[in-house]
């Protein structure tokens, strides 16, 4: 199953052509089931969902927040930050939560991560994803939160970031997602950020899942990070991650 995150950035800039340019992103990833932020209205949301083949598609109003998918929604539901809903993938059911925490409260990020906690306990799937722009380094409390390294108001969480998990097995590390010194919104759109440091906020988590197996992780990459020559932007200014699992 391949799953995807975009952080479209919700911007009047290098529009309409830059739409096209996140749509030819979006097909590259040919992924199953898309998580989107910063989705500006139900319009976007449904032209994306047209123009990228997916059948299946919910929209957070409130929250920009749109999921598309390749297999139909068992149940959906909005909460403030986050979209959660599941789809039956082979003989799997997963839950499936797209996520958009506040950039400027840390306190709230929080909340709302323990709240996501609560909502995905009352679920019956057999496997957990959260994907989304977390708003969060990757050293940060919700981080640590998720990895199972720290609790959040008496709550616990264990998951796997797939970014991490495949970086170690290439001996690399993990690339930002929020880069203030190669994307061109800072320097053509914004002024140039020169104190803000690089940030991998976009991540896709998957819930240990114990005793169930473990699946293979085969890849998890960035996409979006390609500029276009008219334009001179990037899709976004967030990049996408996208990662493949096999159950």
């Amino acid at each position: 199953m391949k799953i995807a995150t975009y952080n479209l950035w919700d911007s009047p800039a290098g529009m309409p052509r830059r739409f096209w340019q996140q749509v030819t992103e979006i097909r590259r990833t040919e992924a199953d089931i898309l998580c989107l932020q910063e989705c500006g209205n139900r319009e976007i949301h449904e032209q994306l969902a047209r123009q990228c083949g997916y059948s299946h598609a919910h929209f957070h109003e409130k929250a920009g927040l749109s999921i598309l998918s390749r297999a139909p929604f068992l149940h959906a539901e909005d909460f403030d930050g986050f979209t959660l809903v599941s789809v039956q993938k082979e003989r799997n059911i997963l839950c499936v939560v797209n996520v958009h925490l506040p950039w400027d409260s840390v306190l709230r990020r929080e909340r709302i991560a323990v709240h996501i906690m609560d909502q995905i306990s009352r679920e019956k799937s057999d496997y957990t994803l959260l994907a989304g722009d977390f708003n969060s380094s990757a050293d940060s409390s919700v981080h640590r939160f998720l990895l199972n390294q720290q609790s959040l108001a008496g709550r616990e969480a264990f998951y796997f970031d797939l970014a991490e998990a495949y970086a170690e097995t290439k001996g690399t590390v993990p690339d930002a997602t929020l880069d203030f010194r190669k994307n061109p919104r800072w320097g053509r759109i914004d002024p140039p950020n020169t104190l803000e440091t690089n940030q991998r906020c976009d991540w896709i988590m998957l819930q240990n899942a114990y005793p169930a197996p473990l699946p293979k992780l085969e890849y998890c990459t960035l996409f979006g990070t390609e500029k276009d020559a008219e334009t001179g932007l990037c899709p976004s200014d967030h990049y996408g991650v996208a990662a493949e699992l096999t159950f």
